[in-house]
């Protein structure tokens, strides 16, 4: 009886002994990183998540703003330009944080500078990093490929709008890893980075399928002619991205070449002919499947079944008798034409004198409320215009041509921006690059579709003076979109008759 008793009680203490460990082990899960509830103050938040992480706590910051930035008026007398501050504080680390407008407890932005941000102190930002955080900055942070993986999951997290990695060059051959299918990146900085043409082959392959990233900086690095061309490879098929900036990057006049030919037009490649067969079978399939269901006698609810007729039938018809049948139609459709127009189209010349007629000698004051009710009327209808226009896969674009059985289909025209200053591109690259927007400027594009706007080649090798190079100047002066036509001696003459 007595070892029975030892035995049990034996028992009863290895069991409590195995409950008190999963107790504890309880009790540490909640007192995890993972485990905490972010109370949307970030400056608590960080403080414990890096206590329960056992990671050195960096103070945070505000970052220093002008004064009309933060709204305050400016003093009678010298304004203050600097701020006095302890020795080597500006060496130390620190996080500088700029507050989310609508709620001051939590941010929008986060600046690190100069100093190494290992992994523990990445994946603590990550843990405490609120849905409002837009902007992260990271400038010569020592980031590894770890680090990198790191911020890819936070960005998967909190969806970052605008990340800069300048100077950092461990990650050099990485950064296609940024670029997912859920990438929610619109402005990406890479600067100083040592970046080869090896580097960019990955990174231009993902920027062909990438569908967020509008604003891509890669200043300063070593992608040349060769890392140009795989660049411009991926934009071929891009219509996403708006502003380039390869300034200082050893890009001569075969790059210059590279990124004028796909500013034009593009011809498909086999690989690419099969890519848009295979796209327009899909778009096929989902307008057969968009059909309107049919009645058990084989009639659909639409239309009775002795006029029906096939799909491709129909889209003709649609097409080419504009929904009707018969000539009188046509007779109908010509005489809705408006006067003084031919196949459509408005004459202006004809039109500006007859409506002057009509108009009769008003007096000036007249003229003048006129014109700014036109003003406004135009200035509602910008309002309510898209701000970006949205491109189509340029695989599926309906305004292409053959030529000896190859498929040519319009270039990029979603660019906007190119930046290629500070690079070894003489007179035959800016004769390139002239040809290249001067075909822009003449070809006719849809509506809101402009091209290139900006195009700045400082510190190159051209000349100056040069046909093409001042041609090209006077080019992009005109295609400005902030550019204003100078006044004629007749206008600045009424303006200052009517002061």
């Amino acid at each position: 009886m007595a070892k029975k008793k030892e035995k049990s009680t034996a028992k009863e203490e290895t069991v409590q002994a195995v409950e008190g460990e999963a107790d504890e082990e309880e009790v540490g899960d909640d007192n995890s990183p993972e485990a905490y509830t972010l109370t949307g103050d970030y400056t608590i938040d960080f403080t414990e998540i890096c206590k329960r992480s056992e990671v050195n706590p960096v103070p945070l910051k505000q970052r220093a703003q002008t004064p009309l930035a933060q709204g305050t008026e400016v003093a009678e007398g010298a304004p203050i330009t600097y701020v006095t501050k302890d020795k080597f504080e500006y060496l130390k680390p620190c996080i500088e944080i700029e507050n989310d407008d609508e709620n001051k407890s939590s941010i929008k932005s986060m600046f690190i500078k100069g100093w190494k941000v290992d992994v523990p102190l990445l994946t603590v930002l990550s843990l405490a990093a609120p849905q409002s955080l837009t902007t992260l900055s990271l400038w010569r942070c020592g980031l590894d490929l770890d680090a990198l993986h790191t911020i890819i999951s936070m960005n998967s997290k909190i969806a970052l709008k605008t990340l800069c990695l300048d100077g950092n060059p461990l990650c050099a051959g990485h950064f296609h890893l940024l670029l997912t299918e859920e990438c929610t990146i619109t402005s990406l900085s890479l600067r100083s980075n040592k970046i080869s043409c090896t580097d960019i082959a990955p990174f231009a392959a993902a920027l062909a399928t990438n569908k967020s990233l509008t604003n891509l900086s890669l200043h300063n690095n070593a992608i040349g002619d060769e890392g140009t061309a795989h660049l411009a490879k991926g934009l071929r098929m891009n219509r996403v991205l708006l502003t380039l900036n390869l300034s200082g990057n050893e890009i001569s006049n075969v790059g210059s070449k590279h990124l004028s030919e796909i500013l034009t037009s593009l011809t498909l490649t086999h690989e690419e002919v099969v890519a848009r067969r295979k796209l327009i079978s899909e778009n096929k399939t989902l307008l057969a499947s968009d059909e309107p269901p049919t009645t058990p006698g084989g009639r659909t609810k639409d239309r009775p079944g002795s006029n029906s007729r096939t799909g491709s039938h129909t889209a003709l018809d649609k097409k080419g008798k504009g929904g009707t049948s018969g000539k009188g139609s046509k007779g109908k459709q010509d005489k809705i034409e408006k006067p003084g127009t031919k196949d459509g189209r408005k004459s202006d010349m004809g039109n500006k004198g007859k409506d002057d007629k009509r108009k009769g000698g008003g007096d000036g004051k007249s003229k003048s409320k006129t014109k700014g009710n036109v003003g406004k009327k135009y200035q509602e209808e910008k309002e309510q215009e898209p701000d970006v226009v949205e491109f189509q896969n340029p695989l599926l674009e309906s305004n292409l041509s053959e030529t000896d059985g190859k498929i040519i289909v319009p270039g990029n025209y979603a660019l906007t921006c190119l930046n290629l200053n500070n690079n070894k591109i003489s007179d035959p690259g800016v004769t390139y690059l002239y040809k290249a927007v001067h075909f822009q400027d003449n070809r006719t594009m849809k509506r809101g579709i402009k091209g290139l706007l900006r195009l700045t080649l400082r510190n190159n090798n051209f000349d100056g003076e040069h046909r093409h190079a001042v041609e090209l100047a006077d080019l992009m002066v005109r295609r400005d979109p902030f550019y204003e036509q100078p006044l004629l001696e007749e206008d600045q003459s009424n303006i200052t008759a009517a002061t």
